[in-house]
Formats: structure tokens, C-alpha cells, sequence
């Protein structure tokens, strides 16, 4: 998100009287309205990415939303970003001074793919996507090496890394693959994972296709409960209702 540019030079001098009164009001609100979506529309990307651990982002969308913040803008809302930036850049540092010790072990360990996927897990957080993908991509190439969480999550990030990169349909199908892989537990019931769920949902909408996000939407709620804020805020885009989805489902069992 680009900042605003300044005005051009003299501009300050131009004579009110060459503004008509009527414009003038209907142009301040307009950029004022405008002003406080950028505003909304920052903070919402900053939280989006911060539960994501895309923390480089965050910290860039949190900053973008500090410099454009309204002067009336709510306390709540001002300490909200003001926390989210001082968790993230703690964050970030702690993962920075993590990166040249996974390093080694993956240069030691090169066939050991689950040292390369936490690597590429950190790689990820502090913003360096592109290498992350080829580390990801490398431990898929040992899968006899990887546990099944491990597995899951390598496709499920390669899928995010897609859809960040707007290849939307290349996302879904390694989303997909990822959301089919399943585990035991010593009970002997059958679990899933709502993560590749959480990001097929959002695939979708970004693909426009309303009747498949709303049918992941019911699927996810009778698995795993309530969808989180991100879910829920990408499924109005195409308007679907989730927090009465999840009502019809408390109230009717469907």
C-alpha cells in the first residue's frame, strides 16, 4: 500500500474563491471516507497476517495503519495495532536470531526434512518467502522422512505461498491434498486439521466460487466449531454469513 503523495508545489496557494462552496465539503468527506477505508483496510491486513505468523507483512501493514490512523480513531482499536506491532517485531527478532542455527542442522541434516521445514517455517515468518518455497519443496522430495503433521503442513504452506502469489488454482490443489491427510488418535478416532480448511475457504472466495466457500464453511463449523475472524470476514466478500451458519448449526445440529 502505497502512501499518499504530497501535494504539488503552489498548490496551497490556490484561492478558495476558485472553489465553489457547494464541491468543496463533498470533496473533504470523500477523502476523508477514503482515508479511514485505506485505514481499515491496513489494520485488517495486519491482523490477518499476524494470525497467519506472516509476521514481515504484519509489521508492514501494522506500520502502514499507525501513519494513517484517523484522528478520531478508538483507543481500543489504536492500543490493538500499537500491541500487535510490539508482538510482532518481538516476534520477528526471536526468529532472526533462530535462523542461522536451523541453518546448520539442515546443512547438516540435508535429507532430514522435518529440520528443513522448520527452517522454511521461520524463513516464512520473517518475510523471505521465495526461499522458503524451494525449502518446502526440497523436504517433499524425502517424505519417508517427514511425520504426518509435517507432511500436511509442507503442502498447506506451499498452497498459502500460491495463493499469495495469486496462482489460485495451483493453491487449491495442494490445499486440497493437504486437508485429506488424516491421523489416529490412540482412542481411535479419525482427525483432521482446520487449517487447509481455513485457507481453502479463502481460496475460494478469492476464486469467487460462493457455493463451495459456503460448503467448507458448513463443513469446517460441524468439525471444528466456529470459524476464526479472517474466515469470516473473506466469506462476506461473497456473501456468506458464517456467524449464522454456525447459529443454524448450534440451534439445528446441521
Amino acid at each position: 500500500m502505497e502512501p499518499r503523495g504530497l501535494l504539488p508545489s503552489g498548490a496551497d496557494r490556490v484561492k478558495v474563491g476558485m472553489i465553489e462552496p457547494r464541491q468543496f465539503p463533498s470533496q473533504q468527506q470523500r477523502m476523508k471516507k477514503a482515508n479511514t477505508e485505506e485505514f481499515y483496510s491496513a489494520w485488517e491486513e495486519a491482523r490477518f497476517a499476524h494470525y497467519g505468523k506472516e509476521l514481515r507483512r504484519a509489521q508492514y501493514f501494522y506500520d502502514q495503519a499507525l501513519k494513517m490512523a484517523p484522528e478520531d480513531v478508538g483507543s481500543e482499536i489504536l492500543a490493538d495495532i500499537i500491541q500487535g506491532l510490539k508482538e510482532v517485531k518481538q516476534s520477528l527478532a526471536c526468529d532472526e536470531a533462530k535462523l542461522p542455527g536451523l541453518r546448520a542442522a539442515v546443512e547438516e541434516e540435508p535429507l532430514n526434512s522435518e529440520r528443513r521445514c522448520y527452517y522454511a517455517d521461520v524463513l516464512w515468518h520473517i518475510g523471505c518467502e521465495e526461499e522458503a518455497a524451494r525449502q518446502l519443496e526440497a523436504a517433499l522430495e524425502h517424505p519417508e522422512t517427514l511425520c504426518q503433521d509435517c507432511l500436511r503442513d509442507c503442502w498447506s504452506n506451499l498452497g498459502w505461498y500460491l495463493f499469495r502469489k495469486g496462482q489460485y488454482g495451483k493453491a487449491l490443489r495442494w490445499l486440497e491434498r493437504a486437508a485429506e491427510v488424516k491421523k489416529v488418535d490412540p482412542m481411535g478416532n479419525t482427525l483432521g486439521s482446520p487449517y487447509p480448511l481455513e485457507n481453502i475457504i479463502q481460496v475460494y472466495v478469492a476464486l469467487n466460487m460462493a457455493k463451495e466457500a459456503r460448503e467448507a464453511a458448513v463443513h469446517y463449523i460441524a468439525n471444528f466449531g466456529r470459524l476464526r475472524w479472517p474466515e469470516r470476514r473473506a466469506l462476506r466478500k461473497v456473501n456468506v454469513d458464517a456467524d449464522a451458519l454456525y447459529i443454524e448449526h448450534c440451534c439445528h445440529g446441521v
